[in-house]
């Protein structure tokens, strides 16, 4: 019986073709929207993390404590961070290669940068060349900083764009001609090796000016030592492995300084650490937010088209009620009618949730081949078109298949 009724919900369908498809019009673009919206979403986030990973946030930032803050401890230079720490987690990075990547580290100055009559003010950065590996440093002249340089102490830089821009101009014949040119700072001659492409955002460069480290505290600026402790640090930048293993290298880190910098047990720690889950959940709640809308309007879509399908359901009933009072009075129970309607119009709403799946998948495919965005099909997202049309076909079929079923045979054989 069922069997009959599911072939009979076919022919229905197939004897207006073009009732039946403008129909199912409203669960084709609600199905499809469900689709493509998630399947490009996924797609989309993992573009923009590993985007926002470019940036830096495959990486723990190291910074000096907060002496005013809540439980500080009462010595002198509480919180500065030095280059015995540097030396502590570099060691640790060296034994965990599971967890970390690279170390580089950060000395930075606020100082007065000169190009001839032009003077603008930056902020110097004495690193190595690990700090690249650490986060983006596109580079648009030149190149950055080497071992080799760190090594000689040599007086050379690299200037982000901001900078650069302000000490030769916006033309890039000028910029690309200033490789080479020596610059001052604080006096001292520099010479500019390299010019880093714009890269706004959290971890800009455009208003930095890098040097090595060991030219920025023996040549550029000066005394930077802390007394007993060595060379006074600003950061420390240690690059993870994966998202996946932070809170496993904020714990190493965290034991490893306070070994190393004797803080008490049970007082608060004698530095920061700044960790990338903060700035990947905020960007992950955004990018939800703004799926679940979609996602939710594509809803409201199908939730039209079920009121289409009970709207044609109404029509199929009153036109077809000659038919059921033959059918009751050849001995059809009401639940075989209302199944009959049932099936009907379940049928339009897999139908079209199935063409709207199968317009979703092409139109992704299409965006995946021309825009070169590696955007896999979520198949969670067609189970979910599924299931929500077949529940919306269900729940807007039943009432028309109920006053079918309720319709008396005598009346319905009088009907014209």
């Amino acid at each position: 019986m069922f069997k009959e009724q599911v072939i009979m919900a076919l022919e229905s369908l197939g004897a207006n073709k073009f009732r039946s498809l403008l129909t199912m019009l409203g669960i084709i673009i609600g199905a499809g929207t469900l689709v493509a919206v998630l399947s490009l979403g996924n797609s989309l986030q993992g573009q923009v993390f590993e985007q926002f990973i470019d940036l830096g946030t495959r990486r723990i930032a190291v910074g000096p404590g907060d002496p005013k803050a809540k439980g500080a401890r009462d010595i002198p230079g509480y919180g500065l961070l030095s280059v015995q720490d540097y030396a502590t987690l570099e060691r640790v990075v060296n034994e965990r290669p599971d967890l970390f990547r690279t170390i580089a580290p950060e000395v930075a100055v606020s100082t007065e940068v000169r190009a001839g009559t032009v003077a603008v003010k930056a902020l110097l950065v004495g690193t190595t060349d690990q700090y690249r590996l650490v986060q983006s440093v596109p580079m648009e002249y030149g190149r950055f900083l080497t071992p080799e340089d760190e090594a000689a102490g040599s007086r050379v830089g690299v200037l982000g764009s901001q900078i650069a821009e302000d000490l030769f101009g916006t033309d890039p014949a000028a910029l690309q001609a200033a490789i080479g040119r020596v610059i001052e700072i604080n006096g001292q001659p520099l010479e500019v090796i390299g010019i880093i492409r714009q890269n706004g955002g959290p971890y800009a460069t455009d208003g930095r000016v890098f040097a090595p480290v060991s030219a920025v505290r023996l040549r550029l600026v000066g005394n930077l030592d802390i007394p007993g402790r060595g060379m006074q640090m600003t950061g420390i930048l240690i690059g993870i492995q994966s998202e996946q293993v932070v809170d496993a290298a904020e714990a190493v880190i965290s034991s490893a300084l306070r070994s190393t910098r004797q803080v008490p047990e049970g007082a608060i720690n004698d530095f920061r650490l700044d960790l990338p889950t903060q700035a990947l959940s905020v960007l992950s709640g955004i990018n939800g937010a703004i799926t679940g809308f979609i996602a939710v309007v594509a809803g409201i879509s199908l939730v039209v088209g079920g009121i289409g399908i009970m709207n044609i359901m109404l029509v199929a009933v009153t036109e077809r009620t000659r038919e059921i009072g033959v059918r009751k009075a050849l001995g059809a129970s009401d639940g075989d009618v209302l199944g009959q309607f049932v099936l009907e119009a379940l049928a339009i709403s897999l139908v079209g949730s199935l063409i709207g799946v199968g317009g979703a998948i092409g139109l992704v495919t299409l965006i995946s081949s021309v825009a070169g965005i590696a955007a896999g099909i979520s198949w969670i997202g067609v189970g979910l078109a599924l299931v929500f049309a077949s529940a919306i076909g269900i729940g807007f079929g039943f009432y028309p298949a109920r006053r079918a079923a309720m319709l008396l045979p005598i009346e319905a054989l009088r009907y014209e």
